[in-house]
């Protein structure tokens, strides 16, 4: 008895085994690693097939802008002053845009210009800006965001303003043979060229905060500040070319 029990023991181990090498073996696919599932959901094919920087808090895509900005004239030997600039624009898209600015100046002569009129009881010859109105293409090649104390993050643009404009200045001189006499500067237009840098902050989706550096360039006449007894015609020192630079800070509000 004992002998038959181990015999059908035996072959029903036997059996199991069969069974178990002739049965297919459960699917276990889900848990191998698919590589090519695996790039197709994080990888792109190309470089080129995404952005660097996917989420904007802050469109500006096709809104209208208003900006105020204010700040020192940097750059005049002979002058110095506030800047105010109003500008009006649209964005075409997150990279680019169009703008009408206007930028008028509250200038004075400097400490170095009055210092040499005490010193030789007459003034450098010398022009002060008034105004330029222009037209601009702004590009915007840079987006980013930056971690302020690890408490908040911070959203921010910089863009490059090319324009063409006018250029409003004066010739300073005086209009008798005597140093004393009132100065009578004579006002001039020419045709003007801007490049300005823009970094924008962006705090609100219809609030920014501006940071500007503009660059304006201008052939304009220069003249003698004073001639003593000889006539008008003598005044001319030919044309110069002018660098005017304004660094300025604002606001721009979207619509």
């Amino acid at each position: 008895m004992k002998n038959l029990t181990l015999i059908l023991m035996i072959a029903l181990t036997s059996l199991a085994s069969l069974a178990q090498v002739a049965t297919p073996k459960e699917d276990r696919g889900s848990d191998k690693l698919d590589l090519k599932k695996l790039e197709n959901k994080y990888w792109a094919a190309k470089d080129t097939d995404f952005s660097v920087v996917q989420n904007r808090a802050y469109s500006k895509d096709g809104k209208i802008f208003l900006s105020a900005s204010y700040g020192p004239l940097v750059n005049d030997a002979y002058s110095y002053g506030r800047m105010t600039n109003f500008a009006l624009g649209y964005y075409g898209s997150e990279r680019w845009g169009l703008e009408v600015a206007l930028e008028n100046g509250n200038i004075k002569d400097s400490d170095s210009t009055d210092a040499f009129i005490n010193r030789n009881q007459f003034a450098p010859d010398y022009n002060t800006f008034v105004s330029y109105n222009s037209l601009n293409f702004i590009l915007v090649p840079f987006y980013a965001k930056m971690s302020f104390w690890d408490r908040k993050i911070m959203y921010f643009d910089m863009q490059f303003g090319f324009g063409v404009g006018q250029m409003k200045y004066n010739i300073q001189k005086v209009s008798g043979i005597t140093p004393n006499t009132t100065l009578a500067p004579e006002q001039n237009t020419v045709t003007g060229y801007n490049l300005d840098v823009t970094q924008q902050l962006f705090f609100h989706e219809n609030f920014a905060i501006r940071f500007d550096i503009k660059n304006k360039w201008s052939t304009q006449k220069k003249e003698r500040y004073y001639i003593g007894t000889d006539s008008e015609s003598t005044r001319s020192l030919g044309s110069i070319n002018q660098q005017d630079t304004s660094v300025l800070l604002g606001l721009t509000v979207f619509y």
